[in-house]
């Protein structure tokens, strides 16, 4: 199987490092016979944090989305916790548009009772509890904390960066917390700070490509399909 991984926001070569990890990680767990192929859009807002910027990435991301069928992927990642054109824009793919943070959410609720979003990019809080509510979620999710930014694929700093990440995760079991989602799909630390702290630690990019696995091997899809409507959508025809 093939599946499209698009990156939310453009990507300075400076930083292309990045994705190289990102994608490691996604190939690092995906089945041995699918191949994921990874894009970066040329515009779009410079990063995620509020839902403005969701929005505005939505639409750079869309003409990647909506040709990946024709390029012959049998699914497609926006490789980000914003969750970009989900569910909105299931209606009009004729594949499976799988996305990390509700996917992982989901899983979340099968492994534990409650559990907390770490996010390392300041000011976004509000866009995850904003995307928890929505998805009904609200109930289960004891906190989303924010740490200090984090950029992946510059290593100055990153010894720092995991000392709080494993602190603001002690933090989180402490109110309350039985398992953690890591708020961004940069974020590669989930067996590490799974074995820290001894709980689940969901990275939301490889929950995605496994879901997506899934629905495939499965056959299932979104439903309906090509009515208009989205999973969220009430009422009858």
């Amino acid at each position: 199987m093939k599946i499209k991984l698009v990156i939310p926001i453009p990507i300075p070569p400076q930083s292309m490092g990045m994705i190289e990890r990102m994608l490691e990680a996604r190939r690092r767990v995906a089945g041995p016979r699918t191949l994921l192929e990874m894009v970066v859009p040329r515009q779009g807002p410079p990063s995620m944090v509020t839902i403005a910027d969701r929005f505005f990435s939505a639409q750079a991301v869309f003409p990647e989305v909506y040709k990946a069928a024709q390029e012959g992927y049998d699914a497609v990642i926006v490789d980000c916790c914003g969750d970009q054109l989900y569910p909105d824009a299931l209606a009009l793919l004729p594949i499976p548009l799988v996305p990390p943070l509700h996917s992982s959410l989901q899983l979340a609720g099968m492994l534990c009772r409650r559990f907390s979003i770490i996010t390392p990019t300041p000011g976004q809080a509000d866009l995850y509890r904003r995307l928890v509510d929505m998805y009904g979620f609200t109930p289960r999710v004891v906190s989303v904390r924010e740490t200090p930014p984090y950029y992946a694929g510059e290593c100055d700093g990153e010894e720092e960066f995991n000392g709080l990440l494993l602190q603001t995760g002690q933090d989180v079991l402490r109110e309350g917390a039985e398992g953690i989602i890591l708020g961004c799909t940069i974020l590669t630390q989930d067996r590490w700070l799974q074995e820290k702290l001894g709980v689940p630690v969901l990275a939301p990019g490889d929950v995605a490509v496994k879901t997506a696995e899934m629905l495939l091997r499965l056959g299932l899809t979104y439903y309906p399909r090509g009515k208009g409507k989205s999973w969220m959508s009430t009422g009858t025809e």
